[in-house]
């Protein structure tokens, strides 16, 4: 509730520095448009995983090679090595009706490799779960079945950064990634919450969008402060600083109150954390002048990738 009503708005601590608190975050002019590397600052377990220069090409190749497998019907014979524990428990039939069945299934070009995968995903009905990004999900996709702690955010066509989402929306569509084996679309997906009783319930279901290691997802924060003395378009803020040095490092982020006014900070005043903004029209005592800070963020990388 609280962040529907203020979104990912986050209050300036008091003893700490704002410069050192939040220094892994930058100001963006604009979302869509402001230049952001894909490859500056990756985690080092991305030179494990497999990147696609062009995945859609990849995903063609992978299709027409893939057609050249085994004819329907065809009888073949399939040697697998297991340890001997697993094979002793498949002979000897440990399921409910006997034997254990063995699905074997195969695999397209680079399906064995680990990359960054994207799924298109829509809850299935709003039962007021509340489902955090990061939280472990069940994922079904095609044969392979896998627990996965997923990054929610939203899917924007015309650009190449992403808002990450805290919450997987009730409503609507989002995008969830996580380190998985590639898999190439269309491939249904289907997502599954483990209750504490351990039953398996259906949360959401898509399809798969494809790898894509330099896809850009933002964690977006709001600072806020509030008016305190108002002169046409210049006012004195407060309280959303509380140093004048951090005043000063983000004095080149770009303002933005509520009611729709754009403005840029001018000075720090004292010593208490007051500043002197001035704005493209003039502000009133109701409004709140907010502040907007990104930065990249990745899905948990997993202890035991498969």
């Amino acid at each position: 509730k609280e962040d529907s009503q203020f979104p990912d708005e986050v209050d300036t601590p008091e003893g700490m520095a704002a410069r050192v608190r939040f220094q892994k975050f930058r100001g963006l002019k604009s979302l869509r448009s402001s230049p952001w590397d894909p490859l500056e600052n990756l985690p080092f377990h991305y030179a494990k995983l497999s990147h696609f220069k062009n995945p859609n090409a990849s995903r063609l190749r992978a299709i027409a090679e893939g057609k050249e497998g085994v004819a329907p019907g065809a009888f073949v014979t399939v040697y697998v090595t297991v340890p001997g524990a697993v094979a002793a428990a498949v002979m000897e039939g440990r399921g409910e009706g006997g034997e254990v069945p063995l699905v074997v299934g195969g695999l397209l070009k680079y399906e064995n490799k680990m990359s960054v995968m994207h799924y298109n995903v829509t809850r299935v009905k709003d039962d007021g779960d509340v489902i955090k990004s990061k939280e472990n999900i069940v994922m079904v996709c095609g044969l392979r079945r896998s627990e996965v702690r997923p990054l929610y955010s939203e899917e924007r066509l015309k650009s190449d950064k992403h808002k990450m989402l805290r919450y997987f929306p009730a409503r609507g569509a989002c995008v969830a990634s996580c380190y998985a084996p590639t898999s190439w679309a269309p491939a249904p997906v289907l997502l599954l919450k483990r209750q504490k009783s351990g039953v398996l319930t259906l949360l959401a279901a898509g399809r798969v969008k494809g790898p894509d290691a330099n896809r850009i997802m933002l964690k977006r924060i709001v600072l806020t402060g509030l008016p305190f003395k108002i002169h046409k378009r210049k006012a004195t803020v407060r309280w959303m600083f509380f140093q004048p040095e951090d005043i000063r490092w983000f004095k080149p982020v770009e303002l933005w109150t509520k009611e729709g006014r754009r403005g840029h900070i001018k000075e720090p005043l004292g010593t208490h954390g007051y500043m002197k903004c001035i704005f493209d029209a003039s502000i009133t005592y109701s409004d709140t002048v907010c502040m907007a800070l990104y930065k990249r963020v990745y899905p948990p990388y997993p202890t035991h990738p498969s």
